[in-house]
Protein backbone atom coordinates (compact mmCIF):
# COMPACT_ATOMS: atom_id res chain seq x y z
CA UNK A 1 0.00 0.00 0.00
CA UNK A 2 2.81 2.39 0.85
CA UNK A 3 4.54 1.56 -2.47
CA UNK A 4 1.36 2.34 -4.39
CA UNK A 5 0.92 5.67 -2.65
CA UNK A 6 4.57 6.55 -3.30
CA UNK A 7 3.95 6.11 -7.04
CA UNK A 8 1.15 8.63 -6.99
CA UNK A 9 -1.84 6.30 -6.72
CA UNK A 10 -4.32 7.80 -4.26
CA UNK A 11 -6.34 5.72 -1.86
CA UNK A 12 -9.67 6.97 -3.26
CA UNK A 13 -8.60 6.20 -6.86
CA UNK A 14 -7.47 2.73 -5.89
CA UNK A 15 -10.74 2.11 -4.06
CA UNK A 16 -12.75 3.33 -7.11
CA UNK A 17 -10.81 1.14 -9.49
CA UNK A 18 -11.30 -1.90 -7.32
CA UNK A 19 -15.05 -1.43 -6.89
CA UNK A 20 -15.97 -0.17 -10.38
CA UNK A 21 -15.60 -3.63 -11.90
CA UNK A 22 -18.57 -5.75 -10.77
CA UNK A 23 -16.63 -8.94 -11.53
CA UNK A 24 -13.64 -8.10 -9.40
CA UNK A 25 -13.34 -9.14 -5.76
CA UNK A 26 -14.48 -6.52 -3.22
CA UNK A 27 -11.63 -4.43 -1.86
CA UNK A 28 -10.59 -5.19 1.70
CA UNK A 29 -7.88 -3.76 3.86
CA UNK A 30 -5.38 -6.21 5.23
CA UNK A 31 -4.33 -6.13 8.88
CA UNK A 32 -0.96 -4.69 7.87
CA UNK A 33 -2.60 -1.88 5.87
CA UNK A 34 -5.18 -0.99 8.52
CA UNK A 35 -3.65 1.63 10.80
CA UNK A 36 -6.94 2.84 12.30
CA UNK A 37 -6.31 0.99 15.56
CA UNK A 38 -3.58 3.50 16.35
CA UNK A 39 -6.13 6.29 16.10
CA UNK A 40 -8.58 4.43 18.36
CA UNK A 41 -5.83 3.74 20.88
CA UNK A 42 -4.68 7.36 20.91
CA UNK A 43 -8.26 8.61 21.26
CA UNK A 44 -8.74 6.26 24.21
CA UNK A 45 -5.61 7.62 25.90
CA UNK A 46 -6.93 11.14 25.43
CA UNK A 47 -10.24 10.18 27.04
CA UNK A 48 -8.33 8.60 29.92
CA UNK A 49 -6.51 11.87 30.54
CA UNK A 50 -9.79 13.80 30.53
CA UNK A 51 -11.41 11.33 32.95
CA UNK A 52 -8.41 11.46 35.30
CA UNK A 53 -8.19 15.27 35.39
CA UNK A 54 -11.83 16.43 35.19
CA UNK A 55 -13.76 14.76 38.04
CA UNK A 56 -16.43 17.48 37.90
CA UNK A 57 -17.47 16.06 34.51
CA UNK A 58 -18.03 12.50 35.72
CA UNK A 59 -21.81 12.53 35.24
CA UNK A 60 -21.50 13.92 31.74
CA UNK A 61 -18.73 11.47 30.89
CA UNK A 62 -20.82 8.55 32.12
CA UNK A 63 -23.65 9.63 29.84
CA UNK A 64 -21.60 10.33 26.73
CA UNK A 65 -18.29 8.44 26.99
CA UNK A 66 -18.93 5.34 29.11
CA UNK A 67 -21.35 3.64 26.66
CA UNK A 68 -18.86 4.17 23.83
CA UNK A 69 -16.01 2.66 25.86
CA UNK A 70 -18.16 -0.35 26.73
CA UNK A 71 -18.98 -0.84 23.06
CA UNK A 72 -15.23 -1.06 22.40
CA UNK A 73 -14.55 -3.72 25.06
CA UNK A 74 -14.40 -6.26 22.24
CA UNK A 75 -12.22 -4.29 19.84
CA UNK A 76 -10.47 -6.59 17.37
CA UNK A 77 -7.07 -5.14 18.23
CA UNK A 78 -5.76 -6.39 21.58
CA UNK A 79 -3.76 -3.26 22.37
CA UNK A 80 -6.89 -1.15 21.90
CA UNK A 81 -8.91 -3.47 24.15
CA UNK A 82 -6.30 -3.21 26.91
CA UNK A 83 -6.22 0.58 26.59
CA UNK A 84 -10.02 0.76 26.76
CA UNK A 85 -10.11 -1.44 29.86
CA UNK A 86 -7.35 0.60 31.53
CA UNK A 87 -9.32 3.75 30.77
CA UNK A 88 -12.41 2.26 32.39
CA UNK A 89 -10.36 1.39 35.48
CA UNK A 90 -9.51 5.10 35.64
CA UNK A 91 -13.23 5.79 35.29
CA UNK A 92 -14.01 3.55 38.26
CA UNK A 93 -11.18 4.97 40.38
CA UNK A 94 -12.44 8.51 39.83
CA UNK A 95 -15.98 7.38 40.60
CA UNK A 96 -14.84 5.96 43.91
CA UNK A 97 -13.15 9.24 44.81
CA UNK A 98 -15.62 11.78 43.43
CA UNK A 99 -18.73 9.82 42.43
CA UNK A 100 -21.17 11.13 44.98
CA UNK A 101 -21.10 8.75 47.93
CA UNK A 102 -20.16 5.14 48.66
CA UNK A 103 -22.36 2.23 47.69
CA UNK A 104 -22.94 -1.04 49.53
CA UNK A 105 -23.95 -4.46 48.29
CA UNK A 106 -27.35 -3.99 49.95
CA UNK A 107 -28.06 -0.83 47.95
CA UNK A 108 -27.47 -2.45 44.57
CA UNK A 109 -30.74 -3.09 42.78
CA UNK A 110 -32.83 -0.75 44.96
CA UNK A 111 -35.17 1.36 42.85
CA UNK A 112 -35.01 5.14 43.22
CA UNK A 113 -37.89 7.58 43.09
CA UNK A 114 -38.18 9.63 39.92
CA UNK A 115 -39.79 12.96 39.10
CA UNK A 116 -43.05 13.08 37.06
CA UNK A 117 -41.09 13.73 33.84
CA UNK A 118 -39.07 10.54 34.33
CA UNK A 119 -35.75 12.14 35.28
CA UNK A 120 -33.71 11.12 38.29
CA UNK A 121 -33.37 13.95 40.84
CA UNK A 122 -30.34 12.25 42.45
CA UNK A 123 -28.43 11.28 39.33
CA UNK A 124 -24.77 10.65 40.20
CA UNK A 125 -21.83 8.82 38.73
CA UNK A 126 -22.67 5.85 40.97
CA UNK A 127 -26.26 5.58 39.77
CA UNK A 128 -25.20 5.90 36.14
CA UNK A 129 -22.53 3.24 36.62
CA UNK A 130 -25.07 0.94 38.23
CA UNK A 131 -27.36 1.24 35.20
CA UNK A 132 -24.49 0.40 32.83
CA UNK A 133 -23.06 -2.58 34.75
CA UNK A 134 -25.14 -5.24 32.90
CA UNK A 135 -23.79 -4.14 29.50
CA UNK A 136 -20.27 -3.75 30.92
CA UNK A 137 -20.23 -7.21 32.53
CA UNK A 138 -21.66 -8.92 29.45
CA UNK A 139 -19.15 -7.31 27.08
CA UNK A 140 -16.16 -7.99 29.34
CA UNK A 141 -17.01 -11.57 30.31
CA UNK A 142 -17.60 -12.45 26.66
CA UNK A 143 -13.97 -11.52 26.06
CA UNK A 144 -12.68 -13.41 29.11
CA UNK A 145 -14.46 -16.66 28.24
CA UNK A 146 -12.90 -16.85 24.79
CA UNK A 147 -10.22 -19.58 24.60
CA UNK A 148 -8.13 -17.32 22.35
CA UNK A 149 -7.75 -14.59 24.97
CA UNK A 150 -4.13 -14.14 26.07
CA UNK A 151 -3.08 -14.34 29.75
CA UNK A 152 -2.19 -10.63 29.80
CA UNK A 153 -5.67 -9.70 28.56
CA UNK A 154 -7.33 -12.06 31.04
CA UNK A 155 -5.37 -10.48 33.88
CA UNK A 156 -6.41 -6.99 32.78
CA UNK A 157 -10.03 -8.12 32.62
CA UNK A 158 -10.00 -9.52 36.15
CA UNK A 159 -8.31 -6.33 37.33
CA UNK A 160 -11.19 -4.32 35.89
CA UNK A 161 -13.79 -6.58 37.51
CA UNK A 162 -11.97 -6.36 40.85
CA UNK A 163 -11.99 -2.55 40.69
CA UNK A 164 -15.68 -2.59 39.81
CA UNK A 165 -16.49 -4.54 42.98
CA UNK A 166 -14.50 -2.05 45.07
CA UNK A 167 -16.70 0.73 43.70
CA UNK A 168 -20.03 -1.09 43.41
CA UNK A 169 -20.15 -4.18 45.67
CA UNK A 170 -22.63 -6.87 44.74
CA UNK A 171 -23.01 -5.64 41.18
CA UNK A 172 -22.14 -8.95 39.47
CA UNK A 173 -24.80 -11.15 41.04
CA UNK A 174 -26.36 -12.13 37.72
CA UNK A 175 -22.98 -13.23 36.31
CA UNK A 176 -21.97 -15.68 39.06
CA UNK A 177 -22.27 -18.80 36.90
CA UNK A 178 -20.16 -17.43 34.05
CA UNK A 179 -17.57 -16.06 36.48
CA UNK A 180 -17.23 -19.48 38.14
CA UNK A 181 -16.83 -21.16 34.74
CA UNK A 182 -14.10 -18.73 33.60
CA UNK A 183 -12.30 -19.00 36.94
CA UNK A 184 -12.37 -22.79 36.77
CA UNK A 185 -10.83 -22.75 33.29
CA UNK A 186 -7.98 -20.51 34.44
CA UNK A 187 -7.26 -22.19 37.78
CA UNK A 188 -7.38 -25.68 36.28
CA UNK A 189 -4.17 -24.92 34.43
CA UNK A 190 -0.97 -25.15 36.51
CA UNK A 191 0.60 -21.71 37.07
CA UNK A 192 3.81 -21.04 35.21
CA UNK A 193 6.29 -18.19 35.39
CA UNK A 194 4.27 -16.23 32.85
CA UNK A 195 0.76 -17.13 34.07
CA UNK A 196 1.18 -16.99 37.86
CA UNK A 197 0.13 -13.33 37.94
CA UNK A 198 -3.09 -14.29 36.13
CA UNK A 199 -3.84 -16.92 38.78
CA UNK A 200 -3.21 -14.35 41.52
CA UNK A 201 -5.53 -11.79 39.86
CA UNK A 202 -8.24 -14.42 39.41
CA UNK A 203 -8.02 -15.53 43.05
CA UNK A 204 -8.04 -11.95 44.33
CA UNK A 205 -11.15 -11.22 42.30
CA UNK A 206 -12.92 -14.32 43.63
CA UNK A 207 -12.07 -13.30 47.20
CA UNK A 208 -13.66 -9.92 46.54
CA UNK A 209 -16.65 -11.55 44.84
CA UNK A 210 -17.35 -13.80 47.85
CA UNK A 211 -17.04 -10.95 50.34
CA UNK A 212 -19.22 -8.48 48.39
CA UNK A 213 -22.11 -10.72 47.28
CA UNK A 214 -24.82 -12.49 49.30
CA UNK A 215 -24.37 -16.28 49.53
CA UNK A 216 -27.47 -17.21 47.44
CA UNK A 217 -25.72 -15.52 44.51
CA UNK A 218 -22.91 -18.07 44.26
CA UNK A 219 -24.08 -21.15 46.20
CA UNK A 220 -25.00 -23.03 43.03
CA UNK A 221 -21.56 -22.30 41.54
CA UNK A 222 -19.50 -23.64 44.47
CA UNK A 223 -19.55 -27.20 43.12
CA UNK A 224 -17.75 -25.89 40.04
CA UNK A 225 -15.28 -23.61 41.78
CA UNK A 226 -14.26 -25.27 45.08
CA UNK A 227 -12.43 -28.28 43.53
CA UNK A 228 -9.99 -26.06 41.63
CA UNK A 229 -9.58 -23.76 44.64
CA UNK A 230 -8.69 -26.76 46.80
CA UNK A 231 -6.13 -27.87 44.24
CA UNK A 232 -4.62 -24.39 44.27
CA UNK A 233 -4.00 -24.63 48.04
CA UNK A 234 -1.18 -27.06 47.28
CA UNK A 235 0.55 -25.01 44.59
CA UNK A 236 4.29 -24.44 44.97
CA UNK A 237 4.07 -20.77 44.04
CA UNK A 238 3.73 -19.01 47.44
CA UNK A 239 1.63 -16.07 46.20
CA UNK A 240 -0.81 -18.37 44.43
CA UNK A 241 -1.21 -20.61 47.50
CA UNK A 242 -1.59 -17.57 49.77
CA UNK A 243 -4.34 -16.07 47.61
CA UNK A 244 -6.13 -19.44 47.55
CA UNK A 245 -6.23 -19.45 51.37
CA UNK A 246 -7.51 -15.87 51.31
CA UNK A 247 -10.26 -16.86 48.88
CA UNK A 248 -11.44 -19.57 51.27
CA UNK A 249 -11.27 -17.08 54.14
CA UNK A 250 -13.64 -14.78 52.25
CA UNK A 251 -15.89 -17.72 51.40
CA UNK A 252 -16.07 -18.89 55.01
CA UNK A 253 -16.84 -15.37 56.19
CA UNK A 254 -19.63 -15.01 53.63
CA UNK A 255 -21.26 -18.37 54.45
CA UNK A 256 -20.97 -18.23 58.25
CA UNK A 257 -21.92 -20.42 59.99
CA UNK A 258 -20.75 -23.14 57.61
CA UNK A 259 -22.35 -26.56 58.02
CA UNK A 260 -22.57 -29.60 55.79
CA UNK A 261 -19.94 -28.49 53.27
CA UNK A 262 -17.49 -31.21 52.27
CA UNK A 263 -14.81 -28.76 51.13
CA UNK A 264 -14.39 -27.39 54.69
CA UNK A 265 -12.69 -30.62 55.77
CA UNK A 266 -10.32 -30.37 52.81
CA UNK A 267 -9.46 -26.76 53.66
CA UNK A 268 -8.62 -27.81 57.22
CA UNK A 269 -6.37 -30.61 55.98
CA UNK A 270 -4.66 -28.24 53.53
CA UNK A 271 -3.93 -25.77 56.31
CA UNK A 272 -2.54 -28.50 58.59
CA UNK A 273 -0.30 -29.78 55.80
CA UNK A 274 1.17 -26.30 55.32
CA UNK A 275 1.62 -25.63 59.05
CA UNK A 276 3.26 -29.01 59.69
CA UNK A 277 5.87 -28.42 56.99
CA UNK A 278 8.85 -26.45 58.33
CA UNK A 279 9.78 -25.39 54.78
CA UNK A 280 6.48 -23.57 54.22
CA UNK A 281 6.84 -19.98 52.99
CA UNK A 282 6.21 -17.34 55.69
CA UNK A 283 3.33 -15.73 53.79
CA UNK A 284 1.67 -19.06 53.11
CA UNK A 285 2.06 -20.03 56.77
CA UNK A 286 0.47 -16.77 57.89
CA UNK A 287 -2.52 -17.36 55.60
CA UNK A 288 -2.84 -20.96 56.85
CA UNK A 289 -2.89 -19.67 60.45
CA UNK A 290 -5.60 -17.18 59.48
CA UNK A 291 -7.72 -19.92 57.92
CA UNK A 292 -7.48 -21.91 61.18
CA UNK A 293 -8.94 -18.91 62.98
CA UNK A 294 -11.67 -18.59 60.35
CA UNK A 295 -12.58 -22.25 60.74
CA UNK A 296 -12.92 -21.84 64.50
CA UNK A 297 -15.15 -18.82 64.03
CA UNK A 298 -17.25 -19.84 61.02
CA UNK A 299 -17.10 -23.67 60.91
CA UNK A 300 -16.80 -24.75 64.57
CA UNK A 301 -18.52 -28.10 63.97
CA UNK A 302 -15.57 -29.18 61.83
CA UNK A 303 -12.67 -28.14 64.08
CA UNK A 304 -14.19 -29.19 67.40
CA UNK A 305 -13.88 -32.83 66.33
CA UNK A 306 -10.13 -32.60 65.63
CA UNK A 307 -8.89 -32.55 69.21
CA UNK A 308 -7.08 -29.23 68.83
CA UNK A 309 -4.14 -30.59 66.83
CA UNK A 310 -4.04 -27.45 64.72
CA UNK A 311 -2.95 -25.38 67.71
CA UNK A 312 0.13 -27.56 68.15
CA UNK A 313 1.34 -26.14 64.83
CA UNK A 314 0.01 -22.60 65.28
CA UNK A 315 1.27 -22.01 68.83
CA UNK A 316 4.99 -22.46 68.32
CA UNK A 317 7.68 -20.50 70.15
CA UNK A 318 10.29 -20.43 67.39
CA UNK A 319 10.32 -18.43 64.19
CA UNK A 320 7.80 -15.66 63.51
CA UNK A 321 4.91 -15.74 65.97
CA UNK A 322 3.18 -12.40 65.31
CA UNK A 323 0.56 -13.99 63.03
CA UNK A 324 -0.18 -16.74 65.54
CA UNK A 325 -0.63 -14.17 68.32
CA UNK A 326 -3.23 -12.30 66.23
CA UNK A 327 -5.10 -15.52 65.43
CA UNK A 328 -5.21 -16.63 69.08
CA UNK A 329 -6.37 -13.17 70.16
CA UNK A 330 -9.14 -13.19 67.56
CA UNK A 331 -10.35 -16.69 68.44
CA UNK A 332 -10.23 -15.95 72.17
CA UNK A 333 -12.29 -12.81 71.63
CA UNK A 334 -14.97 -14.17 69.29
CA UNK A 335 -15.15 -17.98 69.32
CA UNK A 336 -16.71 -20.51 71.68
CA UNK A 337 -13.67 -21.84 73.53
CA UNK A 338 -12.96 -24.11 76.50
CA UNK A 339 -11.08 -23.36 79.69
CA UNK A 340 -8.46 -25.96 78.79
CA UNK A 341 -7.76 -24.20 75.50
CA UNK A 342 -7.45 -20.85 77.29
CA UNK A 343 -5.00 -22.24 79.86
CA UNK A 344 -2.86 -23.78 77.12
CA UNK A 345 -2.74 -20.52 75.15
CA UNK A 346 -1.91 -18.50 78.27
CA UNK A 347 1.02 -20.81 78.97
CA UNK A 348 2.21 -20.42 75.36
CA UNK A 349 1.89 -16.62 75.46
CA UNK A 350 3.84 -16.33 78.70
CA UNK A 351 6.67 -18.31 77.08
CA UNK A 352 6.73 -15.77 74.28
CA UNK A 353 7.23 -13.01 76.85
CA UNK A 354 10.45 -14.63 78.03
CA UNK A 355 12.02 -14.30 74.58
CA UNK A 356 14.66 -11.62 74.23
CA UNK A 357 13.75 -8.37 72.51
CA UNK A 358 10.69 -6.17 72.74
CA UNK A 359 9.26 -6.65 69.24
CA UNK A 360 5.68 -7.87 69.37
CA UNK A 361 5.40 -7.97 73.15
CA UNK A 362 2.63 -5.38 73.20
CA UNK A 363 0.51 -7.71 71.04
CA UNK A 364 1.33 -10.64 73.33
CA UNK A 365 0.13 -8.68 76.38
CA UNK A 366 -3.07 -7.81 74.52
CA UNK A 367 -3.51 -11.50 73.73
CA UNK A 368 -3.03 -12.41 77.38
CA UNK A 369 -5.53 -9.78 78.43
CA UNK A 370 -8.18 -11.26 76.16
CA UNK A 371 -7.35 -14.83 77.25
CA UNK A 372 -7.54 -14.00 80.95
CA UNK A 373 -10.88 -12.27 80.46
CA UNK A 374 -12.26 -15.57 79.10
CA UNK A 375 -10.80 -17.82 81.82
CA UNK A 376 -11.62 -18.65 85.40
CA UNK A 377 -8.91 -17.20 87.70
CA UNK A 378 -6.44 -19.92 88.67
CA UNK A 379 -3.57 -20.06 91.16
CA UNK A 380 -0.89 -20.92 88.63
CA UNK A 381 -1.25 -18.80 85.52
CA UNK A 382 -2.24 -15.34 86.71
CA UNK A 383 0.70 -14.80 89.12
CA UNK A 384 3.17 -15.70 86.37
CA UNK A 385 1.62 -13.16 84.04
CA UNK A 386 1.53 -10.48 86.72
CA UNK A 387 5.14 -11.15 87.69
CA UNK A 388 6.34 -10.90 84.14
CA UNK A 389 4.30 -7.73 83.62
CA UNK A 390 5.95 -6.16 86.65
CA UNK A 391 9.39 -7.25 85.47
CA UNK A 392 8.79 -5.74 82.02
CA UNK A 393 7.62 -2.49 83.62
CA UNK A 394 10.71 -2.37 85.86
CA UNK A 395 13.01 -3.01 82.89
CA UNK A 396 11.30 -0.27 80.90
CA UNK A 397 11.75 2.17 83.79
CA UNK A 398 15.39 1.18 84.24
CA UNK A 399 16.14 1.76 80.57
CA UNK A 400 14.80 5.32 80.55
CA UNK A 401 17.50 7.98 80.28
CA UNK A 402 18.21 9.98 83.46
CA UNK A 403 18.70 13.72 83.22
CA UNK A 404 20.73 15.53 85.93
CA UNK A 405 20.18 19.19 86.62
CA UNK A 406 23.35 21.18 87.19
Amino acid sequence: MKMMMSKGTSTSKLFTERTSNPYSEPFRWSDEEDQSYKIRRSATKLLSSIIATRPELLVTLYKEVSPILISRFGDREETVRLEVWATYVTFLTQTRLYGGGPQTKDSVGVKRKRTPDGSDPEETAYTLLQSQVPALAKALLNQLKSPRTSPATLQAGFGLLYTLLQVLPGSLSSQAGLIASISKTILSQPPSTSSSTLHISCLQFNSSFFSTHPPPTFLNSLSVLTPVLLKTLGEKHPRVASEAFKAFSSLLGALKPVRGQDWVESVYEGAIARLANHATDAEVRSCAEDIVGDLWLYAPDTVHTKGGQEWEYVCRTSGRTDGAVKVVTRVAREADISGKWVDGCVEWATKLLTKSGRTGKAEVFECLSVLLSRSVPSTGVAPVVIAHSSLSADMTTACRPTYHTL
